[in-house]
């Protein structure tokens, strides 16, 4: 019997919806999956004389798949941000790229600089930038952006900063998306590399959900979901017969590449987070037409995002987690993570609510935790009504 467990999973983003482009596909790494076309049946009910069931008809057909990855710098930068439904067009919606010698940072929460033009540095009010080369520590890291003037950056209030002087080379970088109303699809390729042409391919593919899981002594996982027009079996890789290889970089441990958590603004320091995750649905919404077994469209469905997190119970976070669950309190939650070699991502949710928490006392030898559940909702970022943001840094 021959062996049968290697296996590549490539995408390739489509322009025309349920169309194969003729382009490279880009190898998706994975740790485990499906992929598959489950028929949807129906049986007649007409009588027959001998007492037995009549035809089963095949009426649909919904190819869908599911992968498990492990996260890493710029292989999943694309899917990400067609999960927040933006299109290639719409690619990380701006790209700061600042360096300079003349800024400032002041005791108020602002960078000045007054021989550049800050207006046209593509910093944005309600991005976070991630801020390096200041001597003092604290005008370094992650910082919200609440307004930028021509000379001054002036940040949320959650982000401090404090009086330093020029003359140090501060770089302050970050390209974002958020989420937005355009419709992408892929063209998703599994090839069993062992075998001789056997192949998968799953056209007209959108993405369903997407989750990121983050929990204590582990590598960060996710997983990725796939609601496609059709499924066909070809006998050679398909766009123009290439798949461009993934890049290799480090896959994120929590231990070295966790960069902390931020509530209402703020980073928090006086407590622990161990665990959290994040789910994004997109529910895309299939429609059928008469003499079709496959969709004939896929169109926007209402965009959810929600997750939980996990801490030990302590007196620095027990009062403040508790209100904002029995007060119904809104709050901006976010957090960062890094794979060490300059690749940064950083998770923002404008507005949340506690909805849940288990309230467990666990027995013998096991800490009490505080478990909470929490769905996001729409609210400002910069000038947009927003749900989530999602801010990546490339070296």
């Amino acid at each position: 019997m021959s062996d049968s467990n290697r296996v590549q999973v490539s995408v390739l983003e489509e322009s025309a919806w349920g169309t194969t482009p003729n382009s490279a596909f880009s190898e998706l790494p994975i740790v485990s999956g499906s992929m598959s076309e489950s028929p949807s049946t129906v049986r007649s009910n007409q009588l027959r004389s001998d007492a037995q069931y009549a035809a089963t008809k095949r009426v649909s057909v919904e190819p869908q798949a599911a992968f498990e990855f492990e996260l890493q710098g710029d292989n999943l930068d694309t899917l990400i941000r067609a999960a927040l439904r933006n299109s290639s067009s719409n690619d990380w919606s701006t790209n700061a790229s600042y360096s300079a010698s003349t800024v400032a940072a002041g005791a108020s929460n602002t960078y000045e600089d007054s021989a550049v033009d800050l207006t046209g540095v593509n910093i944005a009010a309600g991005q976070w930038i991630y801020v390096s080369g200041f001597t003092e520590a604290a005008n370094n890291g992650w910082k919200e952006v609440a307004s930028v003037s021509t000379n001054t950056i002036t940040l949320a209030s959650g982000s401090t900063t404090t009086t330093e002087a020029l003359g140090d080379a501060v770089t302050m970088v970050g390209s974002y998306i958020r989420n937005g109303s355009d419709l992408t699809s892929f063209s998703v390729q599994m090839e069993y590399l062992d075998q001789t042409n056997l192949f998968r391919l799953m056209a007209g593919s959108r993405i369903s959900s997407l989750g990121l899981n983050v929990a204590s002594q582990s590598i960060i996982t996710g997983n990725i979901g796939f609601s496609g027009k059709s499924m066909t079996r070809p006998t050679s890789k398909s766009g123009n017969g290439s798949v461009t290889a993934a890049t290799a970089n480090d896959v994120m441990s929590e231990v070295d590449s966790f960069d902390g958590f931020w509530i209402d603004g703020a980073e928090v320091t006086t407590y622990e987070m161990i665990s959290t995750n994040l789910n994004i649905s997109t529910n895309p919404r299939p429609q059928m037409g008469l003499g079709n077994l496959a969709k004939v469209g896929m169109q926007l469905g209402p965009l959810e995002v929600s997750g939980s997190m996990e801490f030990y119970l302590e007196d620095a976070n027990y009062a403040t987690l508790q209100d904002m669950l029995l007060n119904y309190t809104s709050f901006e939650l976010a957090w960062a993570v890094n794979d060490g070699n300059g690749h940064r991502y950083h998770v923002m949710l404008p507005k949340c609510y506690l909805t849940s928490e288990p309230g467990t006392v666990p027995g013998v030898d096991s800490d009490v935790l505080l478990s909470f559940d929490f769905s996001a909702e729409p609210s400002t970022i910069g000038s947009e009504t927003k749900t989530i943001q999602v801010t990546r840094v490339s070296p």
